[in-house]
Protein backbone atom coordinates (compact mmCIF):
# COMPACT_ATOMS: atom_id res chain seq x y z
CA UNK A 1 0.00 0.00 0.00
CA UNK A 2 0.98 3.31 -0.64
CA UNK A 3 2.31 5.91 2.06
CA UNK A 4 -0.11 8.64 2.23
CA UNK A 5 2.10 10.99 3.62
CA UNK A 6 5.20 12.60 2.04
CA UNK A 7 8.29 10.40 1.18
CA UNK A 8 10.89 10.67 3.87
CA UNK A 9 13.47 12.65 2.83
CA UNK A 10 16.59 10.72 1.87
CA UNK A 11 14.62 7.12 1.91
CA UNK A 12 14.97 6.36 -1.22
CA UNK A 13 11.59 5.94 -1.71
CA UNK A 14 9.99 4.86 -5.20
CA UNK A 15 7.74 7.54 -6.49
CA UNK A 16 4.37 6.78 -7.30
CA UNK A 17 3.76 6.33 -10.96
CA UNK A 18 7.16 4.73 -11.50
CA UNK A 19 7.86 0.62 -11.96
CA UNK A 20 7.93 -1.03 -9.04
CA UNK A 21 5.91 1.18 -6.80
CA UNK A 22 4.24 -0.47 -3.87
CA UNK A 23 0.74 -2.29 -5.13
CA UNK A 24 2.87 -3.41 -8.52
CA UNK A 25 4.02 -7.17 -8.99
CA UNK A 26 7.21 -5.54 -8.74
CA UNK A 27 6.91 -4.59 -5.29
CA UNK A 28 6.73 -7.68 -4.12
CA UNK A 29 8.89 -8.47 -6.31
CA UNK A 30 6.79 -11.58 -7.39
CA UNK A 31 6.94 -14.97 -6.89
CA UNK A 32 10.64 -15.35 -8.03
CA UNK A 33 13.59 -16.43 -5.84
CA UNK A 34 14.00 -14.41 -2.31
CA UNK A 35 17.43 -13.92 -0.94
CA UNK A 36 18.38 -12.98 2.53
CA UNK A 37 21.72 -11.69 3.38
CA UNK A 38 22.84 -12.14 7.16
CA UNK A 39 21.45 -16.06 7.51
CA UNK A 40 23.95 -16.72 9.80
CA UNK A 41 21.70 -14.77 12.38
CA UNK A 42 19.37 -17.01 14.29
CA UNK A 43 16.59 -14.51 13.26
CA UNK A 44 17.08 -15.09 9.72
CA UNK A 45 17.65 -18.72 9.98
CA UNK A 46 14.30 -18.71 11.58
CA UNK A 47 12.45 -15.82 8.83
CA UNK A 48 14.45 -18.64 5.90
CA UNK A 49 12.16 -21.47 7.57
CA UNK A 50 9.09 -19.57 7.92
CA UNK A 51 8.98 -18.37 3.88
CA UNK A 52 10.62 -21.73 2.95
CA UNK A 53 7.31 -23.24 4.42
CA UNK A 54 5.02 -21.00 2.60
CA UNK A 55 6.80 -22.64 -0.85
CA UNK A 56 9.12 -19.51 -1.97
CA UNK A 57 12.49 -20.09 -3.40
CA UNK A 58 14.19 -19.20 -0.48
CA UNK A 59 18.28 -18.63 -0.47
CA UNK A 60 20.12 -18.39 3.04
CA UNK A 61 22.98 -16.41 2.30
CA UNK A 62 25.89 -15.58 4.18
CA UNK A 63 29.72 -16.12 4.76
CA UNK A 64 29.14 -18.60 7.72
CA UNK A 65 26.43 -21.84 7.32
CA UNK A 66 23.75 -20.50 9.73
CA UNK A 67 24.11 -21.80 13.32
CA UNK A 68 19.94 -23.08 13.15
CA UNK A 69 18.04 -24.99 10.64
CA UNK A 70 16.60 -23.11 7.84
CA UNK A 71 14.13 -25.29 6.94
CA UNK A 72 13.56 -25.78 3.42
CA UNK A 73 15.58 -23.01 2.25
CA UNK A 74 19.23 -23.30 0.36
CA UNK A 75 21.66 -22.45 2.22
CA UNK A 76 24.72 -20.79 0.18
CA UNK A 77 28.11 -20.01 1.32
CA UNK A 78 29.27 -16.75 -0.11
CA UNK A 79 31.50 -14.00 -0.12
CA UNK A 80 28.73 -10.91 0.87
CA UNK A 81 31.68 -8.57 -0.50
CA UNK A 82 33.23 -10.30 -3.13
CA UNK A 83 31.74 -10.68 -6.87
CA UNK A 84 30.55 -14.16 -5.92
CA UNK A 85 27.76 -12.60 -4.66
CA UNK A 86 26.59 -10.84 -7.60
CA UNK A 87 27.10 -14.22 -9.71
CA UNK A 88 25.05 -15.87 -7.33
CA UNK A 89 21.96 -13.61 -7.50
CA UNK A 90 22.10 -13.29 -11.16
CA UNK A 91 22.35 -17.16 -11.93
CA UNK A 92 18.95 -17.91 -9.22
CA UNK A 93 17.09 -15.01 -11.07
CA UNK A 94 16.35 -13.55 -7.79
CA UNK A 95 13.51 -10.79 -7.74
CA UNK A 96 13.60 -9.63 -4.26
CA UNK A 97 16.67 -9.52 -1.51
CA UNK A 98 16.67 -8.92 2.15
CA UNK A 99 19.65 -7.51 3.56
CA UNK A 100 19.40 -8.41 7.32
CA UNK A 101 23.79 -8.24 7.87
CA UNK A 102 23.05 -4.97 10.30
CA UNK A 103 21.59 -7.04 12.64
CA UNK A 104 23.13 -7.32 16.03
CA UNK A 105 24.08 -10.42 17.74
CA UNK A 106 24.32 -13.67 16.72
CA UNK A 107 27.06 -15.25 13.93
CA UNK A 108 28.05 -11.67 12.19
CA UNK A 109 30.27 -11.66 9.05
CA UNK A 110 33.88 -12.28 9.83
CA UNK A 111 35.87 -9.11 10.75
CA UNK A 112 37.77 -7.38 7.76
CA UNK A 113 39.89 -4.66 7.10
CA UNK A 114 38.60 -1.33 7.14
CA UNK A 115 35.72 -0.66 3.94
CA UNK A 116 32.17 -0.10 3.26
CA UNK A 117 29.83 -1.99 5.58
CA UNK A 118 28.59 -5.38 4.30
CA UNK A 119 25.33 -3.63 3.84
CA UNK A 120 26.52 -1.21 0.97
CA UNK A 121 28.52 -4.37 -1.14
CA UNK A 122 25.36 -6.26 -0.88
CA UNK A 123 23.32 -3.45 -2.25
CA UNK A 124 25.83 -2.70 -4.63
CA UNK A 125 25.36 -6.44 -6.09
CA UNK A 126 21.79 -6.06 -6.20
CA UNK A 127 21.78 -3.48 -8.55
CA UNK A 128 23.81 -5.25 -11.00
CA UNK A 129 21.06 -7.77 -11.12
CA UNK A 130 19.10 -7.30 -13.50
CA UNK A 131 16.20 -9.72 -12.26
CA UNK A 132 15.93 -8.10 -8.94
CA UNK A 133 12.66 -6.07 -8.15
CA UNK A 134 12.52 -5.50 -4.83
CA UNK A 135 14.93 -4.66 -2.17
CA UNK A 136 14.52 -4.66 1.50
CA UNK A 137 17.13 -3.11 4.23
CA UNK A 138 17.37 -4.53 7.46
CA UNK A 139 18.55 -0.86 9.35
CA UNK A 140 18.07 0.37 13.02
CA UNK A 141 16.29 3.47 14.99
CA UNK A 142 20.09 4.29 15.83
CA UNK A 143 20.35 5.73 12.89
CA UNK A 144 18.49 8.92 14.41
CA UNK A 145 20.93 9.15 17.18
CA UNK A 146 20.10 10.99 20.36
CA UNK A 147 20.84 14.29 22.01
CA UNK A 148 18.82 16.96 24.66
CA UNK A 149 17.44 18.96 21.39
CA UNK A 150 16.52 15.91 19.21
CA UNK A 151 12.48 15.67 18.94
CA UNK A 152 10.81 13.66 21.98
CA UNK A 153 9.52 11.60 18.87
CA UNK A 154 11.21 10.64 15.68
CA UNK A 155 9.46 10.15 12.48
CA UNK A 156 10.66 8.82 9.13
CA UNK A 157 10.44 11.93 7.30
CA UNK A 158 12.91 13.60 9.63
CA UNK A 159 16.36 14.25 8.78
CA UNK A 160 18.67 12.49 10.30
CA UNK A 161 22.24 13.16 11.52
CA UNK A 162 25.56 11.59 10.64
CA UNK A 163 25.78 8.63 13.40
CA UNK A 164 29.93 9.27 13.96
CA UNK A 165 30.33 5.46 15.34
CA UNK A 166 29.57 2.20 15.87
CA UNK A 167 26.93 0.12 14.09
CA UNK A 168 24.89 3.16 14.18
CA UNK A 169 27.36 4.59 11.02
CA UNK A 170 27.59 1.63 9.48
CA UNK A 171 23.70 1.48 8.98
CA UNK A 172 23.81 4.87 7.44
CA UNK A 173 26.26 3.79 4.80
CA UNK A 174 23.77 1.36 3.93
CA UNK A 175 20.79 3.23 3.75
CA UNK A 176 22.84 5.77 1.47
CA UNK A 177 23.48 3.19 -0.50
CA UNK A 178 20.27 2.30 -0.04
CA UNK A 179 18.98 5.45 -1.93
CA UNK A 180 21.66 5.92 -5.00
CA UNK A 181 20.17 2.33 -5.92
CA UNK A 182 16.80 3.64 -6.01
CA UNK A 183 17.94 6.55 -8.55
CA UNK A 184 19.80 4.05 -10.49
CA UNK A 185 17.21 1.30 -10.68
CA UNK A 186 14.02 3.26 -10.63
CA UNK A 187 12.69 -0.06 -11.61
CA UNK A 188 13.43 -1.41 -8.22
CA UNK A 189 11.21 -1.26 -4.71
CA UNK A 190 12.82 -0.05 -1.92
CA UNK A 191 12.15 -0.40 1.92
CA UNK A 192 13.92 0.41 4.90
CA UNK A 193 13.27 -1.08 8.29
CA UNK A 194 15.06 0.62 11.09
CA UNK A 195 14.03 -1.58 13.86
CA UNK A 196 14.06 -0.81 17.85
CA UNK A 197 16.58 -2.55 20.31
CA UNK A 198 16.04 -5.67 20.07
CA UNK A 199 15.60 -8.03 22.86
CA UNK A 200 14.37 -12.11 22.85
CA UNK A 201 14.86 -15.43 25.78
CA UNK A 202 17.12 -16.96 23.48
CA UNK A 203 18.55 -14.04 20.71
CA UNK A 204 21.92 -12.52 22.09
CA UNK A 205 21.36 -8.72 22.10
CA UNK A 206 23.51 -6.18 22.76
CA UNK A 207 20.70 -4.41 25.03
CA UNK A 208 19.70 -8.26 26.11
CA UNK A 209 23.32 -8.72 27.45
CA UNK A 210 23.62 -5.14 29.15
CA UNK A 211 20.15 -6.10 31.53
CA UNK A 212 21.76 -9.25 31.92
CA UNK A 213 25.17 -7.49 33.79
CA UNK A 214 24.92 -7.88 37.66
CA UNK A 215 24.44 -4.19 38.00
CA UNK A 216 23.27 -1.50 35.01
CA UNK A 217 25.33 1.42 34.92
CA UNK A 218 23.54 4.39 33.85
CA UNK A 219 24.63 8.30 34.06
CA UNK A 220 24.12 10.46 36.59
CA UNK A 221 20.78 11.98 36.89
CA UNK A 222 19.78 10.99 33.64
CA UNK A 223 16.59 7.71 33.33
CA UNK A 224 16.29 7.48 29.69
CA UNK A 225 12.79 5.92 27.82
CA UNK A 226 13.53 3.24 25.52
CA UNK A 227 11.38 1.32 22.74
CA UNK A 228 11.78 -2.33 22.56
CA UNK A 229 11.32 -4.50 20.28
CA UNK A 230 10.89 -8.49 21.10
CA UNK A 231 12.78 -10.56 18.37
CA UNK A 232 9.11 -12.95 17.38
CA UNK A 233 7.62 -9.04 16.22
CA UNK A 234 11.15 -8.27 14.39
CA UNK A 235 10.64 -11.94 12.57
CA UNK A 236 6.64 -10.71 11.68
CA UNK A 237 8.16 -7.29 10.71
CA UNK A 238 10.75 -9.19 8.46
CA UNK A 239 8.25 -11.18 6.91
CA UNK A 240 5.83 -8.60 6.59
CA UNK A 241 8.34 -6.69 4.65
CA UNK A 242 9.90 -9.45 2.55
CA UNK A 243 6.47 -10.24 1.14
CA UNK A 244 4.49 -7.51 1.00
CA UNK A 245 4.77 -4.52 -1.18
CA UNK A 246 5.66 -1.58 1.56
CA UNK A 247 8.38 0.98 0.37
CA UNK A 248 10.21 3.79 1.88
CA UNK A 249 11.24 4.31 5.83
CA UNK A 250 9.07 2.30 8.35
CA UNK A 251 10.13 2.55 12.24
CA UNK A 252 9.61 -0.87 14.22
CA UNK A 253 9.14 -0.91 17.77
CA UNK A 254 7.31 -2.02 20.48
CA UNK A 255 4.49 -0.51 21.77
CA UNK A 256 5.11 2.38 24.48
CA UNK A 257 8.44 2.77 26.26
CA UNK A 258 9.83 1.09 28.99
CA UNK A 259 12.90 3.59 31.36
CA UNK A 260 15.93 2.03 31.73
CA UNK A 261 15.31 1.85 35.57
CA UNK A 262 12.41 0.49 34.96
CA UNK A 263 13.98 -2.43 32.31
CA UNK A 264 16.59 -2.85 34.80
CA UNK A 265 14.56 -3.76 38.05
CA UNK A 266 12.06 -6.02 35.65
CA UNK A 267 15.29 -8.04 35.44
CA UNK A 268 15.91 -7.90 39.06
CA UNK A 269 19.27 -5.55 38.80
CA UNK A 270 20.34 -2.29 40.14
CA UNK A 271 20.93 0.37 38.32
CA UNK A 272 24.80 1.58 39.27
CA UNK A 273 24.59 5.98 38.39
CA UNK A 274 27.83 6.65 36.94
CA UNK A 275 29.80 9.76 34.66
CA UNK A 276 28.82 9.23 31.15
CA UNK A 277 32.48 8.74 30.03
CA UNK A 278 32.57 6.09 32.45
CA UNK A 279 29.69 4.14 31.46
CA UNK A 280 31.30 1.60 28.78
CA UNK A 281 34.24 0.54 31.12
CA UNK A 282 31.55 0.24 34.42
CA UNK A 283 29.72 -2.27 31.86
CA UNK A 284 33.34 -3.85 30.77
CA UNK A 285 34.36 -4.26 34.82
CA UNK A 286 30.91 -6.06 35.77
CA UNK A 287 30.88 -7.91 32.93
CA UNK A 288 34.56 -9.17 34.03
CA UNK A 289 33.42 -9.65 37.64
CA UNK A 290 31.72 -13.01 39.32
CA UNK A 291 28.66 -13.91 37.88
CA UNK A 292 29.11 -11.16 35.23
CA UNK A 293 29.09 -12.45 31.29
CA UNK A 294 32.66 -12.13 30.87
CA UNK A 295 32.35 -9.15 27.77
CA UNK A 296 29.86 -7.11 26.58
CA UNK A 297 29.24 -4.51 24.30
CA UNK A 298 28.09 -1.66 23.83
CA UNK A 299 24.28 -1.25 23.16
CA UNK A 300 24.25 2.15 21.13
CA UNK A 301 27.56 3.29 19.44
CA UNK A 302 26.91 6.59 21.65
CA UNK A 303 26.14 5.53 24.68
CA UNK A 304 26.60 8.29 26.43
CA UNK A 305 23.81 10.39 24.50
CA UNK A 306 21.66 7.47 24.68
CA UNK A 307 21.64 7.11 28.57
CA UNK A 308 20.95 11.22 28.83
CA UNK A 309 18.18 11.57 26.13
CA UNK A 310 16.49 8.23 25.20
CA UNK A 311 14.93 7.57 21.92
CA UNK A 312 11.75 7.39 20.80
CA UNK A 313 9.88 6.74 17.33
CA UNK A 314 6.42 7.30 15.42
CA UNK A 315 5.68 3.52 14.93
CA UNK A 316 2.11 4.99 12.36
CA UNK A 317 3.87 3.61 9.15
CA UNK A 318 4.69 -0.07 11.24
CA UNK A 319 0.78 -0.27 11.77
CA UNK A 320 -0.85 1.09 8.91
CA UNK A 321 1.44 0.86 5.76
CA UNK A 322 3.68 -2.37 7.26
CA UNK A 323 0.73 -4.02 9.13
CA UNK A 324 2.42 -5.11 11.89
CA UNK A 325 0.44 -4.68 15.57
CA UNK A 326 3.56 -5.91 17.86
CA UNK A 327 2.12 -8.74 20.15
CA UNK A 328 4.44 -7.61 23.34
CA UNK A 329 4.78 -3.79 24.34
CA UNK A 330 8.23 -2.48 25.18
CA UNK A 331 7.79 -3.39 29.01
CA UNK A 332 6.64 -6.61 27.88
CA UNK A 333 9.40 -7.29 25.64
CA UNK A 334 11.99 -7.01 28.62
CA UNK A 335 9.72 -9.23 31.05
CA UNK A 336 9.50 -11.78 28.62
CA UNK A 337 13.64 -11.30 27.93
CA UNK A 338 13.68 -11.61 32.10
CA UNK A 339 11.85 -14.57 32.29
CA UNK A 340 13.62 -16.26 29.33
CA UNK A 341 17.03 -15.82 31.08
CA UNK A 342 16.19 -16.18 34.45
CA UNK A 343 17.10 -13.13 35.12
CA UNK A 344 16.00 -12.79 39.32
CA UNK A 345 17.27 -10.45 41.74
CA UNK A 346 16.74 -8.36 44.47
CA UNK A 347 14.37 -6.04 42.40
CA UNK A 348 12.43 -8.91 40.68
CA UNK A 349 8.98 -8.81 40.62
CA UNK A 350 8.52 -11.83 41.85
CA UNK A 351 11.24 -10.83 45.11
CA UNK A 352 9.41 -7.78 45.96
CA UNK A 353 6.31 -9.08 45.81
CA UNK A 354 7.39 -12.41 48.22
CA UNK A 355 9.50 -9.76 50.15
CA UNK A 356 6.22 -7.58 50.84
CA UNK A 357 3.92 -10.04 51.05
CA UNK A 358 4.10 -10.38 55.15
CA UNK A 359 4.27 -6.98 55.70
CA UNK A 360 1.00 -6.33 53.35
CA UNK A 361 -0.63 -9.84 55.46
CA UNK A 362 0.10 -7.79 58.90
CA UNK A 363 -1.19 -4.37 57.63
CA UNK A 364 -4.09 -6.26 56.64
CA UNK A 365 -5.10 -7.79 59.83
CA UNK A 366 -4.23 -4.75 61.71
CA UNK A 367 -7.02 -3.11 59.47
CA UNK A 368 -9.17 -5.49 60.38
CA UNK A 369 -8.80 -5.35 64.02
CA UNK A 370 -9.33 -1.28 63.84
CA UNK A 371 -12.35 -2.01 62.22
CA UNK A 372 -13.42 -4.28 64.78
CA UNK A 373 -12.11 -2.19 67.83
CA UNK A 374 -14.26 0.93 66.16
CA UNK A 375 -17.27 -1.01 65.59
CA UNK A 376 -17.41 -2.23 69.44
CA UNK A 377 -17.01 1.21 70.53
CA UNK A 378 -20.13 2.48 69.03
CA UNK A 379 -21.77 0.00 69.87
CA UNK A 380 -25.45 0.75 72.32
CA UNK A 381 -25.68 -0.96 75.35
CA UNK A 382 -28.99 -3.39 74.68
CA UNK A 383 -28.00 -3.57 70.92
CA UNK A 384 -28.27 -7.81 70.47
CA UNK A 385 -24.50 -8.80 69.68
Amino acid sequence: MTDARPAARGAGVVRPGTPGTSGTPAAAGGDGPLALTGAAHPLVAALARRLAAGGRTVLALDERDPAEDVGGARRVRVDLRGPSLGRVLDREGVTCLLDATALPGGAAPRAREPGPPVGAAVLAAAQRTASVRRVVLVSTTGVYGAGPRAPSVRTEDAEPPAPRSGPERGAAEAEAALRGLARRRPDVATAVLRLADLVGPGLPTPLGDWLELPAVPAVVGHDPRLQVLHADDALEALALAATGTVTGVVNVAGEGVVTLQQAAALCGRVVVPVPGRLVVATARGLAGAPGGPGAVTAPWGDVERVLRAGRVVDTRRMREDLGLHPRRTSREAVEDLARGRGLVGPLSPGVRTAAVAPLAALAGAARGALRRAAAAGTARPGDAP
